[in-house]
């Protein structure tokens, strides 16, 4: 890779993570990571995010395989929001009788979906790749 790509790579990268911390790990745990990520064609910093948003409770980061349909769901899930949208706009533009608990339990279940959403898109943001080892 030559300097302006690294350069690049790693603007990207604080862009999309913005925070750097330093972690010690023994030589074992250190190996453990490594293995994981050469299994997984990721960077080690990529194997511990994974680790954080597991033990938080984020749903993971989708396979190559499960991506597009990811994808799908969470563009089914934005059309899902969108007609919710359009339902309260029409009653608070008076269109329709307004029905407030209805309302309520529309924008109830918009909020949901749009959070499901947003989880959803997370996943299938692409790891960063593993460095190749220059020779």
């Amino acid at each position: 890779m030559d300097a302006d790509a690294q350069k690049a790579a790693i603007k990207s990268a604080s862009r999309r993570y913005g925070e750097v911390t330093h972690i010690r790990f023994s030589a074992n745990e250190l190996a453990s990571l490594k293995a994981i990520a050469e299994r997984d064609g990721v960077t080690v910093s990529e194997v511990v995010r994974r680790l954080v948003r597991a033990e938080v409770g984020h749903l993971p980061i989708a396979s190559e395989a499960l991506r597009p349909a990811i994808v799908d769901m969470a563009d089914q899930l934005r059309r899902v929001g969108v007609n919710f949208n359009q339902a309260v706009r029409t009653m608070n533009d008076g269109r329709v009788a307004n029905d407030e608990n209805l309302e309520q339990a529309l924008i109830a279940v918009g909020n949901l979906v749009r959070q499901f959403r947003e989880e959803l898109k997370a996943m299938t943001v692409g790891p960063r790749k593993a460095r190749v080892a220059r020779p």
